[in-house]
């Protein structure tokens, strides 16, 4: 197990901060989102096609010098949130959303379609933004055809897809089969545009994840060859030689989870209870931290963000609940 020893030595010296929101410039999966705030007549149909158009110009911007896997520039997807096939013209999760559109305007109209599309457009240029810089930044030397690499485009295509469900079925939540007006329901339209930020969160969560463990296999096969056959360590190198789907979902699913422990140990440490903690002592906790940094309650800088940590870690301390049926 001497490459174990060799990784953990790298892993100490090339250390990150383990919280999200510790920003380490250039190799951080970090997504600093802009919030939309814009004066409400700003959010007529008609602003709101430019904007996808201006999100769609520089999607195209980022990529056109970026090298994609053979046979990996474009792809179709089922989107179970509204029941249609969508195409994606680049990876992660790059589209023009054209049957998205069609699909949401014949079911709530063409102010609201126009709304959701543009905030999933938000959402894929950030995401392709943040995919491209950190993708280069740590894999430039390798060959992107090398079956990991591959490994690392399918598994973000998965993780982005499952947020573009996410911020869809949100959307829906929030307009409740309400007609929405730019006067009267400003603030609301600006929560629908800005849904994925709260998402960037999961999917860089992800990212980290599947990068580690990229890096993780190309030293493993730097010094033993390709593995043969699974054993029981941290690395799963077999996971990236195989091309069986069944073997894809077992390797995502498995992230998924380190992902979610790593979120939940974040989370409780955040408010300061371990695990054992009853829901009822967490909540407490939380309408505490609320009162204290809530932007109308109070006037510092920086509480709109802290309540959006507060937040965050909130539904992950609840799914962790709920997952375990603590009550």
């Amino acid at each position: 197990m001497g490459w174990k020893r060799e990784f953990k030595k790298m892993q100490k010296e090339t250390k990150k901060a383990s919280n999200f929101f510790d920003n380490s410039e250039d190799i951080s999966s970090l997504i600093i989102w802009d919030r939309a705030m814009k004066p409400a007549n700003h959010w007529n149909i008609d602003n709101l096609v430019i904007d996808i158009s201006k999100f769609n110009d520089l999607i195209q911007e980022i990529i056109k010098n970026q090298n994609s896997p053979e046979n990996m520039e474009k792809y179709s997807w089922n989107l179970g949130s509204i029941s249609i096939v969508e195409k994606f013209y680049s990876y992660p999760m790059a589209s023009y959303f054209k049957e998205t559109y069609n699909s949401i305007s014949n079911r709530l109209g063409s102010y609201e379609a126009a709304l959701i599309v543009n905030s999933i457009s938000k959402f894929s240029f950030y995401i392709t933004k943040k995919f491209w810089k950190l993708f280069n930044y740590t894999f430039a030397n390798k060959n992107i055809n090398d079956t990991p690499l591959i490994r690392v485009f399918e598994v973000m295509q998965r993780t982005s897809l499952e947020a573009l469900d996410g911020i869809i079925e949100k959307a829906f939540l929030l307009i409740d089969k309400r007609k929405l007006d730019p006067y009267k329901h400003h603030l609301l339209i600006e929560e629908i545009i800005d849904l994925g930020d709260d998402f960037t969160y999961h999917w860089a969560r992800m990212f980290d994840q599947v990068i580690d463990l990229t890096v993780e296999t190309f030293i493993f096969q730097s010094k033993y060859g390709k593995a043969k056959s699974t054993n029981n360590s941290t690395i799963q190198a077999n996971f990236f030689s195989v091309d069986d789907d069944e073997e894809f979902d077992t390797f995502f699913e498995k992230t998924k989870t380190l992902v979610f422990n790593d979120e939940v140990n974040d989370a409780f440490n955040y408010f300061g209870i371990s695990k054992m903690a009853k829901p009822d002592e967490f909540k407490k906790i939380y309408r505490k931290m609320a009162k204290q940094f809530h932007p109308d309650l109070n006037s510092d800088q920086n509480s709109a963000m802290e309540m959006k940590k507060i937040n965050l870690f909130k539904e992950i301390v609840e799914k962790y609940y709920e997952k375990y049926e603590i009550i």
